[in-house]
């Protein structure tokens, strides 16, 4: 026998109450005599995480709109040592040097494949990524951008047009605009323009937008995760990446831009990561401290 929507195969449901357990909604209870059950004042809240699908021993519990053989996968054998993780991650380094190499679109792929694992804060999955490997579409970009920080110098530099930044992007953004771009670009267009540094695009080959409906509820947090992922993907892969924060807010001050990089109409680019094969080995890590760490 099935229930209705979010449903329970009876006849196999071993009503181990596992899928109870890790409900993050608390929809379902365990009833000695019932088996398990639907709260219907909870079942409005599914947020279609799939957890009870994948703790199911029997796949008895299906929840409306997954599919066992579409939605999930069989996990290997945990790994015996927590090293490997560790390893990985202090060994990892922001690269901001690339190889004039291109990245095989098979490794990207992976890259890919990676951040489709980054948990999302609750679904529908709100997060889009394009791919941009194609070299020369981010060397035809640069330019580009470059404008729209000569634009942004040039505002900076006018009291009115630096009240109304400040009003449309926040205290804390602005402090970082005042304080840490400003100083950057005055720097560097000069030696941008000439064509001889790439302070923007670091002359990677690749590149991995990651954008979301502007209007879409939780976006910015499940795109940090999911850039997050793909960083590491990329290093287990050979390859090396850097979240570039100039490059998504220049995308969305430049109309010619979204539509180079195919940015949906109605998109908010939150994040960036360049992409390439490392120039050069590091040969140690560096160590950094939380700026607070409180036990309680």
């Amino acid at each position: 026998m099935m229930d209705s929507a979010n449903s329970i195969n009876r006849d196999t449901c071993k009503a181990c109450g596992l899928c109870a357990e890790v409900c993050p909604m608390k929809i379902m209870t365990k009833d000695a005599s019932e088996g398990i059950s639907f709260r219907p004042d909870r079942l409005p809240l599914c947020i279609k995480c799939g957890q009870c699908m994948a703790i199911c021993p029997t796949q008895s519990f299906v929840v409306n709109g997954l599919s066992y053989s579409k939605d999930f996968f069989e996990l290997p054998d945990p790994l015996s040592s927590a090293d490997m993780f560790f390893n990985m991650i202090a060994t990892r380094r922001a690269i901001r040097n690339f190889k004039d190499k291109p990245v095989p679109k098979a490794l990207l792929e992976k890259i890919v494949q990676a951040i489709t694992f980054a948990p999302p804060g609750f679904t529908p999955i709100k997060t889009e990524i394009t791919v941009i490997q194609n070299t020369e579409v981010i060397r035809k970009a640069l330019p580009y951008m470059i404008r729209v920080y000569d634009e942004l110098l040039e505002a900076m530099n006018n009291p009115l047009a630096r009240f109304f930044i400040r009003q449309k992007v926040g205290p804390a953004k602005y402090k970082t605009l005042k304080n840490h771009v400003v100083p950057l670009m005055k720097s560097r267009l000069p030696e941008l323009k000439l064509g001889k540094e790439d302070t923007i695009t670091r002359n990677a080959p690749a590149m991995i937008l990651f954008h979301a409906d502007r209007n879409a509820e939780n976006h910015e947090t499940d795109i940090h995760i999911a850039l997050t992922y793909g960083f590491l993907a990329a290093h287990a892969l050979g390859l090396g990446g850097s979240a570039m924060d100039l490059i998504p807010p220049a995308v969305q001050n430049n109309q010619e831009l979204k539509r180079m990089l195919s940015i949906p109409v109605g998109n908010h680019v939150v994040a960036s990561m360049i992409l390439g094969y490392p120039k050069y080995r590091y040969q140690r890590g560096i160590k950094r401290e939380l700026k607070s760490v409180l036990w309680i």
